[in-house]
């Protein structure tokens, strides 16, 4: 960090700061063209006095420089202990610090993502030189390009680690499969394409993975991966399983609340792990036995038929190279709650070819890009 000058701002000392650092997308990948400024945060943490005198822009590596003011908020010696604390300068420390009225400042990272303005933000460390992002780069996904050339069948094997206690498994059945493995496993290749050509092409691998193989441990280690810390969503999978279907709080009234998130995803370009229900539990003993009957798929569009009625193309790892599979979905009331109507969403999974399924309800799963098989 460079003094390049002191004037008088106010009746006290002001530097003007010379500061670099990079940008990337979620999944590593430099990003240009974000525009970088810094701000004084008020005490909500909203945006408050612009501390920017010459906002910076990435270039092509996502690098970028910027000018800002006000020594007080940038004071090594409010700063630095606070810096030291996380060891790791890529990951931003969450823990909240009394700095009485000097509050840490905010960086505020402006990009467009498919014709739309993004604004993510970060607390800002004198030492910290590198931010990640909340999104992937856009991807053109499509079934027959990115996905798996063979299905979603693979032979019983012993789990690297221990499932948590109440699902009562010890060990993997073939019938289960490895979908959120796929799912995760397709995505991360395509955004490796994207941001790097000369990266592995999923096409490649046209066979299922013996047990125990280089593909098959990425498969595998990504299907846990999709359940998140301790296996969490897998409580969530269990906990809808045994949901009524209608009603407030029912599995169609909850699809609808998880809809707005989802679409914007994939209006972004993003790419959105998805969880099927497909069973329904009357207890606890059925939902250990049926939990496993659910599925996971990639979502990677989204398209209003109507102002009740949407599609949502999918990959569906049990059917590779299928272009043409979605989730028909249509916004009904499903019930009432104090006298006012409940809405909720209806759902079904068509491949042409096949009968249509009843998807009693959906929600996103754990995402965050790894690196696939070669990298």
């Amino acid at each position: 960090m460079d003094l390049d000058k002191i004037k008088l701002w106010g009746g006290e000392p002001l530097v003007t700061i010379t500061y670099s650092g990079r940008v990337f997308w979620a999944n590593g990948a430099p990003i240009p063209d974000v525009q970088v400024r810094l701000f004084k945060p008020l005490k909500d943490q909203s945006l408050g006095v612009e501390l920017t005198l010459q906002p910076g822009l990435t270039n092509a590596d996502g690098i970028f420089t910027l000018q800002s003011k006000d020594s007080r908020l940038l004071d090594s010696s409010l700063l630095a202990e606070f810096d030291l604390l996380s060891p790791h300068f890529d990951e931003i420390d969450t823990r909240g610090f009394d700095l009485g009225d000097n509050l840490r400042p905010i960086i505020q990272f402006s990009y467009f993502l498919k014709g739309r303005n993004i604004q993510d933000q970060a607390p800002f460390r004198r030492l910290h030189r590198g931010y990640r992002l909340l999104h992937n780069p856009p991807v053109d996904f499509m079934p027959s390009r990115n996905g798996f050339d063979f299905e979603n069948s693979f032979k019983p094997f012993d789990p690297p680690i221990t499932l948590p206690d109440w699902l009562g498994v010890s060990r993997i059945s073939g019938s289960y499969g490895l979908c959120g493995g796929m799912s995760s496993a397709a995505y991360d290749f395509c955004l490796a394409r994207v941001t790097n050509p000369k990266a592995p092409d999923i096409r490649q691998y046209t066979t299922i993975p013996k047990t125990g193989t280089r593909l098959h441990r990425y498969l595998l280690r990504r299907s846990l991966d999709t359940f998140g810390t301790a296996g969490l969503l897998i409580k969530r999978v269990g906990d809808w399983t045994l949901r009524l279907d209608q009603g407030l709080g029912g599995v169609q009234n909850l699809t609808l609340v998880e809809l707005p998130a989802i679409q914007q995803n994939l209006q972004d370009g993003q790419c959105v792990v998805l969880t099927l229900i497909y069973e329904r539990a009357a207890n606890f003993e059925e939902m250990i036995k049926k939990i496993w009957l659910n599925h996971q798929v990639l979502a990677y569009g989204y398209s209003e038929i109507s102002p009740d009625t949407f599609q949502i193309p999918i990959y569906d790892s049990n059917y590779p190279n299928r272009d043409n599979a979605r989730l028909h979905i249509q916004r009904v009331q499903v019930g009432s709650s104090v006298g006012q109507p409940v809405f909720g969403l209806v759902s079904r999974e068509i491949i042409p070819g096949e009968l249509d399924k009843e998807v009693r309800g959906f929600f996103s799963m754990n995402y965050q890009s790894a690196n696939p098989p070669g990298l």
